[in-house]
């Protein structure tokens, strides 16, 4: 019997699913992004001599080097959708955390992209969302270096889920 055929002459492209990580694991990494942000301020205080009354600059400052912030959010009838180009993800692994008014997405760089000792790479994505959204609803795609991400809206008067479970 000849082998099957297959029904395109090429390979489907890169598809990855990404991981929701909700309670102390959700908590944890939105600790690790807080504490390398911390750290990147506490280096940009250091370069700068310690001068004094610079906290907000310099947390600022961490913070535009650590998160991306290439998010796009969109409002559509009853869903908040969100898209990202994340050309140097490897799309293995990627976690999300949803919560009611944010959400954060933590990656690895592709092991093509890095260079030996690079302190970037892990990438993180953070966006506050213009409404409250229903954690629980939320889906997600990796696929072609492009975050696409689901969220449905909470209406009002219904009570934002759980953050802490």
């Amino acid at each position: 019997m000849p082998a099957p055929k297959l029904a395109f002459s090429s390979l489907p492209p890169r598809l990855a699913t990404p991981n929701f990580v909700v309670g102390q694991e959700a908590d944890e990494l939105e600790q690790a992004v807080h504490d390398k942000i911390r750290e990147t301020a506490r280096l940009l205080f250091e370069q700068s001599g310690g001068t004094p009354g610079q906290d907000e600059a310099n947390w600022l400052q961490a913070e535009s080097e650590v998160l991306r912030g290439n998010v796009n959010v969109q409002e559509t009838g009853t869903w908040i959708s969100l898209s990202a180009s994340i050309p140097d993800a490897s799309g293995q692994g990627i976690a999300i955390v949803v919560r009611a008014t944010r959400v954060l997405v933590w990656a690895m760089q592709d092991k093509n992209e890095q260079t030996t000792g690079d302190k970037h790479a892990e990438i993180f994505l953070a966006t506050n969302l213009p409404v409250e959204v229903d954690p629980a609803s939320a889906v997600a795609s990796f696929r072609n270096h492009n975050l696409h991400l689901m969220i449905k809206k909470l209406r009002p008067g219904n009570a934002v889920a759980s953050q802490t479970t």
